[in-house]
């Protein structure tokens, strides 16, 4: 079903990565129905792995390549979060907010706490977004999540109910993808504008999968597949890469998985989603993951 595949480990860092390859930063992973070997990149910083991203994917559509694109953030909200924003259930509008909205520089410098205490306001009671350097100081930003309360939304997407996930709200400390996902919807946007009709962006597409795109653009929670034994085994194979460092082993495990999915037991749910609750289509699912569950 796909020729290429690429499993990208996002970073919400706010300047740019070490330039040696380290944790927390960006890693892009890809593999090819060719036996062409491919180890994962290192980016410093966001705009230099959406520019090789792009150039990629282009090269590959040229040749007639068809492409699955997995980002390691959340691609939508908790329900009522989208309408309550921009209105209408359109993931696109929301993820043009954010585009229009973060600033997000070539050195990685960002305004995502500002955006997030932005979007507070705009809410009744406190939060939903919570998490902060403590010497930063926003009236609607609170520290801890303890502290949100009567925002009338819920904690977690569906899909993230049966997973180890972190709350999309938290912007701060360890495990925080909600910031991950403030500084990587904007790039979803960007994709969108860049590739037009050649794009489409599961499972809000819902038919992505059956239908003519050239590529496919999923969501991808790659430690629900990490395997410690796997990562030894690269680590053993290619001592001079990076597999050391569990991001880059993660993602070259994903870029696996995403190769081989289509022969996987839960693909089937994948190739049409009307069938199922609206939810999906607002909340988004993460690929790997069962539909039906809690449906």
């Amino acid at each position: 079903m796909f020729d290429h595949v690429f499993a990208i480990d996002w970073s919400a860092r706010s300047r740019p990565s070490p330039k040696k390859p380290s944790p927390d930063s960006i890693f892009i992973a890809q593999k090819d129905t060719i036996e062409t070997k491919h180890h994962p990149k290192y980016f410093r910083t966001r705009l230099s792995a959406y520019e090789y991203l792009t150039r990629e994917l282009q090269k590959n559509v040229a040749k007639g390549k068809r492409q699955l694109v997995g980002f390691d953030f959340s691609f939508g909200f908790p329900t009522g979060f989208l309408s309550s924003l921009v209105g209408g259930r359109n993931i696109k509008l929301l993820w043009k907010w954010f585009f229009d909205e973060v600033r997000d520089d070539t050195n990685n410098a960002n305004n995502r706490f500002l955006v997030a205490d932005k979007i507070n306001s705009l809410f009744s009671g406190i939060g939903p977004f919570w998490g902060c350097p403590a010497n930063l100081k926003l009236p609607n930003l609170p520290a801890k999540g303890t502290e949100c309360r009567e925002h009338n939304l819920p904690q977690f997407r569906i899909c993230e109910k049966f997973t180890a996930a972190q709350p999309v709200w938290k912007l701060y400390t360890t495990g925080a993808v909600g910031s991950q996902t403030l500084l990587g919807l904007p790039y979803l946007y960007r994709l969108a504008l860049e590739f037009g009709e050649d794009i489409a962006f599961w499972p809000f597409d819902t038919k992505a999968f059956l239908a003519k795109n050239k590529i496919v653009v999923c969501e991808i929670y790659p430690s629900m597949f990490f395997d410690s034994h796997a990562q030894k085994k690269l680590i053993d194979l290619y001592p001079g890469q990076q597999y050391n460092i569990k991001d880059a082993s993660q993602v070259q495990l994903m870029a696996d998985l995403l190769l081989s999915s289509a022969g996987a037991p839960w693909f089937q749910s994948y190739l049409d989603l009307s069938k199922y609750s609206e939810r999906i289509s607002e909340e988004g699912w993460i690929f790997g993951q069962g539909i039906g569950v809690g449906q």
